[in-house]
């Protein structure tokens, strides 16, 4: 069953309920056992193993925004330099430049928690190169290269600076959610 859902939830972290696994066990333990020969001593039912409290992750709050435009990427361990070029003249397609921006990069860092830089409008428009927005618990379902307007925010989820740097069809892609978004 384990490998049923290792397939099916593949890169999503699972956890257990307590009553669902107290159900589970107490169905189990009614459950009738089929017996074939006549057993030499009685069989006496083991008492179900403890198990351990769902683990809740702990979320981390966001780094001071100095800017309206966030842009979030996971680059170990810093921004390279043909991806900071890269980045300067996708920004500068739009009239930004890197210090009009802020930019976070996520590689090695705890979780964070953005809902409250959204709830207090910090950030106009929040770009993602190839951070998963449930990654710093925001739960916004979004196909890259599709931006959304979500409560006066701006979203965009885009490949990798590496990817999007790669492929002309992604640079494309970008350049013309780019334009949506700032050019109108």
């Amino acid at each position: 069953m384990d490998n049923f859902y290792k397939i099916l939830f593949q890169h999503e972290t699972l956890y257990r309920v307590q009553e669902d696994i107290k159900v589970a066990q107490a169905l189990i333990a009614e459950a009738p056992v089929l017996v074939s020969e006549p057993a030499a001593e009685p069989i006496v039912p083991k008492p179900p193993a403890p198990v351990p409290a769902a683990v809740v992750p702990t979320w981390a709050p966001p780094p001071q925004l100095n800017h309206k435009t966030l842009i979030l990427i996971d680059e170990s361990p810093a921004l390279s330099p043909s991806n900071t070029i890269f980045l300067e003249k996708v920004l500068k397609a739009v009239n930004l430049n890197l210090d009009g921006v802020d930019i976070l990069n996520i590689a090695g860092s705890k979780q964070m928690d953005f809902r409250a830089v959204l709830q207090h409008k910090q950030v106009h428009h929040f770009i993602s190169f190839g951070v998963p927005f449930i990654q710093i618990n925001l739960e916004i379902m979004m196909n890259r290269y599709d931006p959304k307007r979500i409560a006066g925010v701006n979203f965009l989820l885009a490949e990798s600076l590496d990817i999007v740097q790669a492929d002309d069809k992604n640079k494309r892609a970008l350049w013309g959610c780019l334009k949506k978004i700032f050019l109108g």
